[in-house]
């Protein structure tokens, strides 16, 4: 009988494995919310960093896979006014064919150059503290924070 257990708990964790795996990569029923291929939410600053916001500055609200460094989808906002209401949609994803769905990570960049790439000295930084999240959420909120 003992022989029988360990062999349904292995089966057992294959199948949690595998369906990880399928979450995580958007292919998994049920995990996000149907129908919906967005993720909204509000970015804010940090009191004391207000002052430092300049009208040439551009607000990025990025999405990414986990560990990745290419951006899924990203929208731009010039002149930004916080705090800024977003919502990132299949029109924003960055390839054509992709699709907004599965395990993401969502950050925001106030980029003092207003070119998209990696955050350069003085670029102001944040993350949905919950990272990652699942496509579908309409409350995925971002304070800029770190100061570059």
């Amino acid at each position: 009988m003992a022989k029988h257990t360990m062999g349904t708990f292995g089966m057992a964790g294959g199948i949690i494995a595998l369906a990880a795996i399928a979450a995580y990569f958007g292919l998994a029923h049920g995990c996000e919310k149907p129908g919906v291929s967005r993720i909204a939410g509000r970015v804010t600053i940090l009191p004391e960093l207000a002052g430092q916001v300049k009208a040439t500055d551009v607000l990025f609200v990025i999405v990414r896979r986990p560990q990745a460094k290419r951006p899924l989808a990203a929208k731009r906002f010039d002149n930004p006014q916080f705090p800024v209401t977003y919502e990132i949609t299949n029109a924003d994803v960055m390839m054509q064919g992709t699709e907004l769905r599965g395990v993401v990570e969502v950050v925001a960049r106030l980029d003092r150059d207003g070119q998209a790439g990696p955050a350069q000295p003085g670029d102001i930084e944040g993350e949905f503290e919950k990272n990652p999240t699942m496509v579908g959420g309409d409350d995925v909120d971002i304070t800029l924070k770190d100061l570059r």
